[in-house]
């Protein structure tokens, strides 16, 4: 049980951005896509709903896309073209109509990008590679140029400057889930050549696509830039996650956000937070450089919230910000009840149970918690 005190001075603790803006509380909605934008992408009256309704610090949307190329799913939110501004502008005022900042997440997916979806034949990515497609297919992945790369690194600096636009107040690049721009830091992906700048055989060359897209977006626009990488993988060590954290400060990120290649997992099985051991291993080696570091993954307690962002007594091991998705999905208001329920002493955890059947759901129609939806 969390005391009232606590559950105030910890979780409800303001932050302030750098550039002064103030985020109420200490709790993010991750970026989760919702399948709820229309079919070329646009923000209708179905997800402007279902943002409207979010309770959080920061509503991190789910992912927009910055080129139609680098569209992996269907009823995926469009950052890639000037009309899509008039709906991100809606999307915006809803997230700040229920008390929250908005945080655009932008992605090209790279060679998860689906022909089906997009109507491209050609799917781009770091390297010559066959790509396994959702339905058994197999798709080959043509290898960027370096010209193609410096077209979708401008393309991410372009959706930020049509997120700022909108009204957005903060920009979270999609470095995380094997997308594109964690492929060129990936071994597995990444089978460039040593003399080319981006080659996957240099920790500087499987960096760069990363830094430059944080470069690229810093110089377009005068708002905090927080980017999610996954903890680790199989060809990629927590440690040489920490190195990329910290080339991304350099760069001008202000937040690291860590997550995973599967980010769906259940915590019944695995815990809670559970890119927790990784996670802490990155944040001792950024530590001293100032920039903040997030969590997301299987949180679903208030106690368990607490004791990320304090450190448990260890102040070194504290997180900064905890991010939310299912938990989210299934209560939209759960900080609120969970801030309730502190002033009576009696916090229950969230009801989510992470049978991912609401993100089945979205493959059929849209993202929904099928498990309580009656309830």
């Amino acid at each position: 049980m969390v005391k009232q005190e606590t559950w105030e001075r910890v979780v409800l603790k303001k932050l302030e951005l750098p550039n002064g803006m103030v985020v109420p509380n200490r709790i993010m909605r991750a970026a989760t896509w919702m399948s709820q934008a229309e079919e070329n992408g646009i923000c209708g009256d179905t997800v402007i709903e279902t943002y409207g309704k979010i309770k959080a610090g920061v509503v991190v949307t789910g992912f927009q896309y910055v080129m139609h190329e680098g569209q992996a799913v269907k009823r995926m939110i469009s950052n890639s073209r000037p009309s899509d501004v008039e709906g991100l502008k809606r999307l915006v005022a809803a997230i700040h109509a229920s008390g929250g900042l908005a945080a655009a997440q932008l992605v090209h997916c790279g060679s998860r990008s689906l022909p089906r979806v997009t109507g491209i034949d050609a799917v781009f990515g770091p390297s010559e590679m066959d790509a396994p497609q959702p339905k058994g297919d197999v798709v080959r992945v043509k290898a960027m140029t370096v010209e193609h790369i410096e077209r979708v690194t401008q393309a991410y600096a372009n959706a930020a400057k049509r997120a700022v636009e909108a009204g957005f107040d903060l920009i979270e690049l999609h470095g995380a889930h094997n997308y594109g721009l964690w492929q060129f830091f990936d071994p597995s992906f990444n089978k460039r050549p040593v003399d080319d700048p981006f080659t996957g055989l240099t920790i500087e060359g499987r960096c760069k696509a990363m830094v430059d897209a944080v470069i690229a977006v810093r110089r377009a626009v005068d708002i905090p830039i927080q980017v999610k990488v996954n903890s680790s993988s199989d060809t990629v060590s927590s440690k040489e996650v920490g190195e990329l954290a910290k080339k991304l400060a350099e760069a001008g990120a202000y937040c690291i956000i860590i997550s995973g290649p599967n980010p769906s997992r259940n915590p019944k099985d695995e815990g809670e937070a559970y890119f927790f051991d990784d996670a802490t291993v990155i944040q001792s080696i950024v530590r001293g450089s100032e920039v903040l570091v997030g969590l997301v993954g299987g949180i679903r307690s208030p106690e368990t919230v607490v004791r990320l962002l304090t450190g448990d007594g260890n102040s070194q091991a504290a997180f900064d910000v905890v991010q939310l998705s299912r938990p989210l999905i299934s209560e939209p208001a759960l900080l609120s009840r969970w801030t309730e329920e502190a002033k009576i002493g009696n916090q229950e955890p969230a009801r989510c149970i992470s049978c991912n059947h609401c993100l089945a759901a979205g493959l059929k129609g849209k993202v929904r918690c099928v498990q309580f939806e009656e309830k």
